[in-house]
């Protein structure tokens, strides 16, 4: 009686830890990035070495792979193609050319991933990230030097594979970071070459304020 009642202590436990499984989102303001997220260290993006506003679908990973997107961005810098960030941030965001919604496609294995995002207009507007399980973060971030941090995790194994990011306004986002889930294949040396810009000239949003 006693060893059946282990055993069944023993599934029960397996469930539970089964149960725990998950994905959670962070809502992470207007501060720099942290080095980790969760139980992570996170890997920054490497500067994208790409022509100011060539026309981008994807980057590259620092862990290997690419972050691909389901729409053409445009690759601008900040103070060359766009106005403001936060934190002192100087480096390269994605303008969703008008869009309002942009989804991520994130490496295999990935379990850890954060970005920040910005809406092209000066005012504030309600931003909205989605992984792919429905985890969401909503944060009202404004455009005028407001970039806010999202982030998201998996816990007991969760991976992330996509985040959709939506708003009723136009917007950039950039300044990612990721990290391998466990069990993931070996990270590469560091130092790849960054691919060639797919296109380069864009023809900008004139009306808009801040994308230049």
């Amino acid at each position: 009686m006693k060893c059946m009642v282990g055993v069944l202590s023993m599934v029960v436990l397996a469930g539970a830890t089964t149960a725990s499984a998950a994905i959670i989102g962070i809502d992470g303001g207007t501060g720099a990035p942290a080095a980790t997220l969760g139980s992570y260290t996170m890997t920054p993006f490497a500067p994208d070495g790409r022509d100011d506003y060539a026309e981008v679908t994807s980057v590259d990973s620092p862990l290997g792979g690419s972050v691909d997107f389901d729409t053409v961005t445009s690759l601008r810098r900040i103070g060359d193609g766009w106005s403001t960030w936060s934190h002192g941030y100087t480096g390269d965001i994605y303008y969703t050319n008008g869009a309002t919604t942009l989804t991520l496609a994130l490496p295999a294995s990935t379990g850890a991933f954060y970005f920040y995002a910005e809406p092209n207009p000066f005012d504030t507007f309600l931003i909205t990230a989605m992984a792919q399980d429905g985890t969401t973060v909503n944060q009202n971030v404004s455009g005028d030097a407001g970039a806010a941090y999202f982030g998201f995790y998996g816990t007991e194994g969760s991976l992330l594979s996509s985040i959709t990011i939506t708003s009723s306004v136009d917007f950039a986002v950039g300044e990612f970071g990721i990290a391998l889930g466990s069990g993931a294949p070996a990270v590469p040396a560091p130092g790849a070459i960054l691919l060639g810009a797919l296109g380069t000239g864009l023809v900008g949003w004139l009306r808009r304020r801040k994308a230049m």
